[in-house]
């Protein structure tokens, strides 16, 4: 368990380093892969050398939260398309990622800001040993939308799936479920995501009018 954490708290910064790197003009394609290559060889040997009073990964885990389980693949997919030019995921499936997001933001963080019923804390209902009904809704509701999504073939479903099986695998260092379907960058991305989409197409439907 305490290895999968150290190699997760190195990874999931590693990827948005290697997205980053896919963005900035002249390192696209490939090229950005070759880039977060080169960088992760040079972040292993820093790791590796006995003088480090503590290892990287921790510090970075320390800082910062890892991503969600969800996110990570997510970023991991959109690294790939960039670099590779496949479509692993349609818009439609892009799409639907961001609706789960912003849904999934919504009713975590609403309780956060006091939006709801009085002393409701949905993040609680994330510990299985805590609230074990109200978490065996959680589980049970974010199986049925990954279910579904793969009978559809909206393959933002094996997502969702993923994060099922690592949460029953204890992949992540934290047991609460809602980690491992959602965190702060996923939930904002989702959002803007979500007002840019209703955006677009209010903006379409008021153009397309005579």
């Amino acid at each position: 368990m305490k290895d999968t954490v150290f190699y997760w708290s190195a990874f999931t910064p590693l990827l948005l380093l290697t997205w980053v790197f896919q963005h900035i003009p002249g390192l696209r394609r490939w090229w950005g892969l070759a880039a977060a290559t080169m960088l992760a060889v040079l972040v292993t040997g820093v790791v590796l050398l006995p003088w480090m009073p503590a290892p990287l990964p921790w510090w970075s885990a320390s800082l910062s939260a890892d991503f969600s389980i969800v996110m990570a693949a997510l970023m991991l997919i959109a690294i790939l398309q960039r670099a590779s030019g496949c479509t692993f995921l349609t818009r439609c499936e892009w799409q639907t990622a961001w609706i789960f997001g912003a849904c999934a933001a919504v009713v975590l963080y609403s309780s956060a800001f006091g939006v709801g019923p009085q002393n409701f804390d949905a993040y609680a209902l994330g510990w299985p040993w805590l609230f074990w009904r109200e978490s065996l809704w959680l589980f049970g509701s974010c199986a049925l939308v990954a279910a579904f999504l793969t009978w559809r073939g909206n393959r933002f479903g094996y997502l969702l799936l993923l994060a099922v099986a690592a949460h029953i695998g204890r992949f992540q260092e934290s047991e609460n479920f809602w980690d491992y379907i959602v965190d702060p960058l996923y939930a904002a991305v989702s959002l803007m995501a979500v007002f840019w989409i209703l955006g677009s197409r209010v903006f379409r439907r008021a153009s397309s009018r005579p």
